[in-house]
C-alpha cells in the first residue's frame, strides 16, 4: 500500500501537514509520497486544472502501475484527488480527503480573490499569496478559462465507487463545510467527521491521524 499526498493550492510539500503525515506514516512503515504536482513558480503562474489532472495520472501509472493507491489529498489537492477517481476509479482504493473543495469553480476563484472574471482577463491575470513561496505570484487568466471549459463534475451526483474518509473544519471559511455535508448525503460510502476547527485544521492534526489510522486500519 502506497499513500500519495497531494498539497493545496498555493501550497508545497513542506507545508506543515503534508511533513506531519509524512513522519506518521514513516513511523508505520507506510509509504508516504508528497506527490510535487506544482514543482516552481513557472508552473503555477500558467497553472491548469486539466493538466495536472493528466500529470497525476502520468506520475501514478510511472511510479505505481502495481500497487495499491490510497490518495490524500488537502482543499484544492483534496479535489483532483476525488476528481481523478471519477476518470479511473479502478486505479484508487481509498480517498482521504481534507477539506475538499467539491465546488470550486472558475467563478468561486475569481470572487475568494475578490476580481471579476472580466477584469482579470484584461490584466491578463492575478496575484495570489502563495505559503511556498512567502509572496504574491500571478496566476494566469488560462487558469479561469480551463476551469470554465473543463469545470469539474457535480460530485453530488455521482456515486464514487469506494470508501472515503472526509475530515472537515466546522469554522472553514475557505471551503464551506456544506460542500462536505452534501457530498456525504449523495455517497454512502463516505465517512464525514466535522473537527473544530479552520480550514487548516493545524491544531488538529493529532485528532485526524487517529483517525487516518482507523480509517486505513493500522495499528501504532
Amino acid at each position: 500500500m502506497s499513500i500519495v499526498y497531494l498539497y493545496g493550492f498555493a501550497s508545497g510539500p513542506q507545508s506543515n501537514k503534508a511533513q506531519f503525515f509524512k513522519e506518521k506514516f514513516s513511523s508505520l512503515d507506510v509509504h508516504f509520497d508528497i506527490f510535487d504536482y506544482i514543482p516552481n513558480e513557472e508552473s503555477f503562474i500558467n497553472l491548469k486544472t486539466s493538466s495536472l489532472l493528466k500529470s497525476l495520472h502520468s506520475y501514478l501509472e510511472l511510479n505505481y502501475a502495481n500497487e495499491e493507491i490510497i490518495l490524500f489529498g488537502s482543499s484544492f489537492g483534496a479535489l483532483l484527488s476525488v476528481w481523478y477517481v471519477t476518470k479511473h476509479p479502478e486505479r484508487i482504493k481509498k480517498l482521504i480527503l481534507m477539506a475538499p473543495g467539491l465546488r470550486f469553480s472558475a467563478s468561486y476563484i475569481s470572487e475568494k480573490h475578490g476580481i471579476n472574471s472580466s477584469i482579470w482577463k484584461k490584466q491578463g491575470s492575478i496575484n495570489i499569496f502563495h505559503y511556498r513561496y512567502n509572496r504574491e505570484i500571478p496566476l494566469n487568466y488560462t487558469f479561469y478559462e480551463d476551469l470554465v471549459e473543463n469545470p469539474p463534475p457535480d460530485f453530488d451526483k455521482l456515486e464514487i465507487p469506494i470508501p472515503i474518509l472526509i475530515l472537515h473544519g466546522n469554522s472553514d471559511n475557505v471551503v464551506p463545510i456544506a460542500w462536505s455535508k452534501q457530498f456525504v448525503n449523495h455517497n454512502r460510502q463516505v465517512l464525514l467527521h466535522v473537527l473544530n476547527g479552520n480550514h487548516q485544521l493545524l491544531d488538529q492534526k493529532d485528532t485526524m491521524w487517529d483517525l487516518v489510522k482507523d480509517f486505513l486500519n493500522l495499528s501504532s
